[in-house]
């Protein structure tokens, strides 16, 4: 990679500054996920999409490793196997019925145009329950916080549109695609023994943050 963003910038004739290359490396690593379709996201997803060599020589050197799915319009940084990311329960259990949740409605082809699957709040709960033998909060305001950290990094969010007319839920979950690949089955067998028996048994975990590995 070059020593600095200079040569790239110039080379695009005009079409990108400095700062445009610096925002978005930077966006892509605070959010994991880039998608094009996403106006806030869709610059950044097109500099990385075009300098993908540039790009990623440098995300290799913050251990992380760049991945693309071209087909989907999307791309992603997930960290080395020798890296952990800490996460607190109540976002362990959460994005793990999230992925479930995609498994399901992908194994049947249930995903729209995006590759997203829209579940809604009752099927998110009643999923969270069968996985973690316990109620998630029906106040309303743990999810949408929830979701508002996964949308941060491209993993989920609220989705108004998926809901039927008269449904008397306030909005539906959108799960975007990217989820299959952050929480891959061998991320999923790396939490550890305590962790997966408190999502499947009803037992309490030793401590409140277990670590994932990509």
């Amino acid at each position: 990679m070059p020593r600095n963003w200079n040569d790239l910038a110039e080379s695009s004739e005009g079409t990108y500054i400095v700062d445009d290359f610096k925002q978005a490396l930077y966006q892509l690593v605070v959010g994991q996920c880039l998608y094009a379709r996403f106006r806030r996201q869709a610059v950044s997803y097109r500099i990385i999409s075009t300098y993908r060599k540039e790009f990623t020589e440098a995300t290799d050197l913050m251990g992380l490793t760049l991945v693309f799915k071209d087909e989907q319009d999307y791309c992603f940084v997930r960290q080395d196997v020798t890296k952990l990311a800490v996460m607190d329960i109540q976002e362990t259990r959460f994005f793990l019925t999230l992925r479930k949740l995609y498994h399901m409605h992908g194994s049947v082809g249930d995903l729209n145009e995006h590759h997203e699957a829209i579940v809604g709040i009752e099927e998110f709960e009643t999923v969270f329950k069968e996985l973690t033998k316990q109620d998630f909060n029906k106040g309303g305001g743990d999810l949408r916080m929830l979701l508002k950290t996964s949308k941060s990094r491209g993993l989920a969010m609220e989705d108004s549109d998926g809901l039927n007319d008269g449904d008397p839920q306030p909005f539906a979950i959108s799960i975007l695609p990217a989820i299959a690949d952050i929480f891959s089955e061998q991320a999923i067998d790396r939490f550890g023994a305590s962790l997966k028996a408190s999502l499947v048994g009803n037992e309490s975990p030793e401590t409140d943050t277990h670590t994932l590995q990509d």
